[in-house]
């Protein structure tokens, strides 16, 4: 049987406890950390002589740290992989130097959709801490106006429909055969109660124009993995009696406290999508990637 000789958990990912023992199968030693490196030396030394390394989004290793790893073959991402300019590893450098990279893709979908929907529901029948109307109201006749109609986004919509919300999309191409209406982004932006935002990292979609085309008394969603949205044009709005739900994943990490503080931002403590289930199938389907990758051997 085909196995690695040093695999490395580079970080904390959250499957361990799922999928240790099929793990040990498919190496000759396994390193497991629990927490996360703080610094770049630090992921150096634990993944130096591995062959093989899986890590979380959390954890950047970047094109200087891949080249001090002369024994490596494979980096398994216990997270999604959309593209280069989103992935928390450089994965042009593995590419022309033969590291197989995998991700994993809709694992934690479903936990998204239930925070997007249960913190809607608490915030117009004011079942929380924020009231966004005067008098408790239904989803039904809402607006919804959603960027981004990927996986998580088109899960949404299916939800907010069934509630009886009024769901429309910008995308960077229309979808064929879609239930939902496609609008252009201004016209969206401009005619939407709620708008969420679902889209790969590092892309800030939504800035002072596109802030100032919501208007007044609406509510912003972010649940991508990382800000979608200008964080100063975002405070302005903010301030001018508007709302907004935020994953704990999905905000300009160094304002955390910020967004802790606003009477009119709701944003939990975790990641609302990393939940026990989504862990489980995480893990089954890393290790999944690492028995494809062995069968193209």
């Amino acid at each position: 049987m085909k196995k690695f000789d040093l695999l490395v958990m580079v970080d904390n990912t959250g499957i361990a406890e799922f999928v240790l023992p099929q793990l040990e199968v498919v190496c000759e030693q396994l390193i497991c950390y629990d927490d996360f490196p703080t610094d770049d030396e630090e992921i150096l030394m634990r993944i130096k002589d591995a062959d093989a390394v899986l890590v979380s989004w959390n954890t950047a290793i970047s094109k200087d740290i891949l080249s001090q790893c002369p024994n490596l073959k494979y980096v398994g991402l216990c997270c999604t992989y959309f593209n280069d300019d989103s992935c928390n590893v450089d994965t042009a450098y593995c590419r022309e130097n033969g590291i197989v990279v995998s991700g994993v893709s809709h694992y934690g979908d479903y936990g998204v959709v239930e925070f997007v929907i249960s913190e809607l529901v608490q915030m117009v029948k004011g079942l929380g801490k924020i009231s966004f109307y005067e008098e408790q109201r239904e989803l039904r006749g809402m607006k919804l106006g959603i960027i981004g109609l990927g996986t998580v986004g088109t899960m949404v919509a299916e939800a907010a429909d069934f509630f009886g919300m009024e769901v429309s999309y910008y995308n960077r191409r229309e979808k064929e055969d879609c239930p939902y209406t496609y609008r252009e982004k201004e016209a969206l932006l401009a005619e939407s109660d709620v708008i969420l935002t679902s889209i790969p990292r590092n892309q800030i979609v939504v800035g002072e124009e596109e802030f100032a085309l919501m208007g007044n008394h609406k509510i912003f969603i972010n649940v991508g993995v990382g800000p979608s949205f200008d964080q100063n044009a975002f405070e302005r709005w903010l301030a001018e009696g508007n709302y907004a739900i935020l994953d704990s994943g999905s905000i300009h990490k160094e304002k955390r406290q910020w967004y802790k503080a606003q009477e009119r931002i709701s944003i939990p403590d975790h990641v609302a999508g990393f939940t026990w289930n989504a862990r489980k199938r995480l893990g089954e389907k890393a290790v999944q990637n690492i028995r494809d990758y062995f069968n193209t051997l």
